[in-house]
């Protein structure tokens, strides 16, 4: 069973909006909302669901940025008080029929949220998004409580910010996580080292020590005398440096396999003078472009027995100033 799966998202609603809260009473909170109940408390208790536009008011209360958290971690750049806009963002590309299978809620009431038909509260959005992605809805859930603790989800934000931090050190964690899952590597009949550091071009004592961070992370587990990938996933969620670091590293690895490369093979550059309107509308087609390439990474790989191994890398910068007319 998935992490998204085993999640209370009632129990996870109410205590992230307790999370937000911190040292602030319910009256005080009570009080900005201009509620004339306490709807905290019901909210907290779970006799009441906040609806996404109370939640945007409560987190105005706060100071939290919204905007800035779906555009950095969901891409949506609109306005976030209209909840059609932002599910049709999320929904983009996939059937209802796929989202109701990952996050668990029916294909009818998702077409009655997109509409507008049936509102969107917290609980529904919080269990959406936990379906489509888990690491990445979970950095989104811990930034609006600003890294405070969510006990439903503290366990597993240990493993996330483990996971994450050896990934940054070492990001050959996600060299060797590839080449387990190689057709070459699932037909042994066991776990062989030489295997893996033929494969990725370590030795055998990296290949060992990376093993044993993955296995010990939950990141891949042994079935059958094999690794295969476990239930938490690997995100490169992280500071904007710790980031570019590893894109630098991943970077440098494509320079040094130039030489190798296929005919078959998509590569190239582009340089453009447009407008302010146009950059952000291109950048955030980009960052929908992987929303589809993981989509058809997950349906194809399965089914094709001709695998090969892919290093996706883009760099999508300014090189001058915000406004080139300056």
């Amino acid at each position: 069973m998935s992490l998204a799966q085993k999640i209370n998202y009632d129990d996870l609603s109410q205590q992230l909006i307790r999370s937000i809260r911190g040292e602030k009473s319910q009256e005080w909170v009570n009080q900005k909302l201009g509620a004339s109940s306490n709807i905290i408390h019901r909210w907290e208790k779970g006799h009441s669901k906040a609806s996404w536009e109370d939640f945007l008011k409560f987190c105005s209360i706060f100071n939290i940025d919204v905007e800035a958290i779906l555009m950095s971690y969901l891409r949506f750049n609109d306005d976030v008080t209209k909840t059609d806009k932002l599910l049709e963002h999320i929904f983009s590309h996939k059937s209802l029929s796929d989202i109701s299978n990952s996050c668990q809620i029916s294909a009818s009431k998702l077409r009655r949220l997109k509409s507008g038909e049936t509102a969107l509260c917290l609980n529904d959005f919080l269990q959406i998004i936990f379906g489509l992605d888990e690491m990445e809805s979970m950095a989104l859930v811990f930034e609006f409580s600003s890294n405070r603790s969510i006990e439903v989800l503290d366990q597993y934000n240990q493993m996330r910010l483990a996971i994450t931090k050896h990934y940054f050190e070492n990001p050959n964690i996600g060299h060797v996580l590839v080449c387990l899952d190689l057709p070459g590597y699932k037909k042994l009949s066991f776990h062989q080292d030489s295997f893996v550091a033929k494969a990725t071009g370590l030795s055998i004592k990296e290949v060992n020590e990376i093993i044993e961070i993955c296995e010990k992370n939950n990141l891949i587990e042994k079935v059958n005398g094999i690794y295969q990938a476990g239930k938490i996933k690997l995100s490169d969620r992280g500071s904007a440096k710790q980031m570019t670091d590893v894109r630098r590293f991943w970077l440098n690895k494509a320079i040094a396999n130039l030489e190798h490369k296929s005919g078959l093979d998509a590569y190239g550059s582009m340089v453009f003078n447009t407008s302010q309107n146009a950059r952000q509308e291109i950048i955030a087609l980009y960052l929908r472009f992987f929303e589809d390439f993981k989509k058809i990474v997950t349906e194809v790989k399965d089914k094709d027995n001709d695998v090969v191994t892919l290093v996706l890398n883009f760099n999508l910068f300014n090189p001058g100033s915000d406004d080139i007319n300056e």
